[in-house]
């Protein structure tokens, strides 16, 4: 398999009005993105739309979304990147790897299971090969339009790939660079043109305040985006809207909405937080319905609702208290007794339930790990 690193050049806007939207790590969620794109308030066919990789997998509506995007391509200015996760339609078209590809497709929400659901089958009962020939038989023009999607895109202004480039003229040496590098801005890249990536959830480069949105470096001119869409769950789906000199960032998400019942100030804080890259945690000891735990990634121990606790790890915990002017929405994650895990603003934080007109369901579920980041 030819493993170079595929580039596009985008042509220069010239409508001084056009926007140039991106949007990484849509996971299959085509609800939430069609939302974003009402807030962005996009205009098809005038303003140009880049998509940064990861349009499928995980999500509830991988096929759906897929097609939507194919027709989005081909009738307006829509720019597409492929990620780690859309690399398994490169899978199936090449018969690649295919354990690997039976371990992923079976193990979480797919595209590629989508589209045996609609044909009836099933890879448990079936040879990998069989298998894949039959879903290349019914869906060659969706895989085929992912596996021939680009790794990077170069307009005048700047650099759009899914994860990393490593250098501004050759960008890598290998598509698995720029489509699974880790953590990019901690890297020591720095670059001339603003390079746009996705793959790492912004989240995971907080450790007091989680904060789900877009974060701009610019000493080494890199802007991540990707807000843990599907992978988390207070994660949001982001998009950064450029605009001649301006920027703007806009978020949506799916999760139940409450209203501030009041004013709250929880004063001075020193808030600290658990990410999913450093979850590991062990219990010293346990009371009620929380528990002691001790992180050496923190250097600290602090009690910890149960919740949070499985197989002695703790992610997306942070202890910090949210302020809020009553009359406010915030977005509401996880119940637990009397408090509240809410996000607003793109931050995660609790609140007193007694401050808040919840909705009438309840959801006790933790926050889902970002499998295959």
């Amino acid at each position: 398999m030819n493993r170079s690193v595929v580039v596009h050049a985008l042509p220069e806007l010239t409508d001084p009005e056009a926007k140039e939207i991106v949007i990484s790590d849509i996971h299959g969620n085509l609800a939430v993105y069609q939302q974003l794109l009402k807030k962005c308030r996009y205009r098809h066919g005038v303003d140009r739309l880049i998509l940064a990789g990861d349009l499928v997998e995980k999500g509830p509506e991988n096929l759906a979304l897929l097609r939507f995007v194919m027709e989005q391509v081909r009738t307006g200015n829509v720019w597409c990147l492929m990620g780690n996760c859309d690399f398994t339609a490169k899978n199936v078209l090449f018969s690649y790897r295919l354990q690997f590809l039976r371990s992923v497709i079976t193990s979480r929400q797919s595209l590629i299971m989508e589209m045996a659901e609609a044909l009836g089958i099933d890879p448990a009962g079936m040879e990998m090969d069989e298998f894949c020939h039959r879903i290349r038989q019914a869906f060659l023009p969706e895989l085929q339009f992912l596996a021939d999607l680009p790794h990077v895109l170069v307009s005048p202004d700047r650099i759009y790939a899914h994860a990393a480039i490593m250098d501004e003229e050759h960008f890598g040496s290998d598509f698995r660079e720029v489509m699974t590098t880790p953590f990019f801005l901690h890297t020591d890249k720095r670059f001339s043109k603003p390079v746009v990536v996705g793959h790492m959830p912004v989240s995971e480069y907080r450790n007091r305040v989680i904060d789900f949105s877009p974060v701009f470096d610019p000493a080494r001119n890199i802007w991540s985006i990707d807000g843990g869409n599907v992978v988390k769950r207070s994660g949001q789906l982001n998009a950064v809207i450029f605009q001649g000199r301006n920027v703007t960032t806009v978020s949506a998400d799916d999760l139940e909405q409450a209203v501030v019942l009041k004013d709250t100030d929880p004063g001075v804080q020193i808030p600290f937080a658990m990410s999913w890259n450093h979850r590991d945690i062990s219990v010293l000891d346990h009371a009620g319905e929380q528990s002691l735990v001790h992180s050496d990634w923190l250097r600290r121990s602090f009690w910890v609702p149960d919740a949070f606790v499985q197989s002695g790890s703790v992610s997306e915990y942070t202890n910090y208290r949210m302020p809020a002017q009553a009359g406010e929405r915030v977005s509401v994650v996880l119940r637990c007794q009397d408090q509240v895990l809410v996000k607003h603003n793109s931050v995660l934080g609790w609140m007193e339930a007694e401050a808040l007109a919840l909705p009438e369901s309840e959801d006790n579920d933790t926050e889902q790990e970002p499998a295959g980041m």
